[in-house]
């Protein structure tokens, strides 16, 4: 994990239980819901929290997440 949250960018449309792009950092990164179950939609060029890295994916929750 992260000491904080970092912001990232998502770069396609998110579906539930598949792997996603965020920018982050100035590269392109898989990624999934921190909270795989949460209910979310999540479109190109909105902000995300990125949480932690699980190898080389980034575990990210939308900007409301608490």
């Amino acid at each position: 994990m992260f000491s904080e949250p970092i912001q990232g960018v998502v770069d396609c449309a998110v579906a539930q239980g598949r792997l996603w792009r965020v920018k982050f950092q100035g590269s392109y990164w898989f990624a999934r819901l921190y909270q795989p179950n949460e209910q979310v939609t999540m479109q190109p060029g909105e902000p995300v929290k990125v949480i932690a890295m699980q190898g080389i994916t980034l575990l990210v929750a939308p900007t409301a997440f608490g």
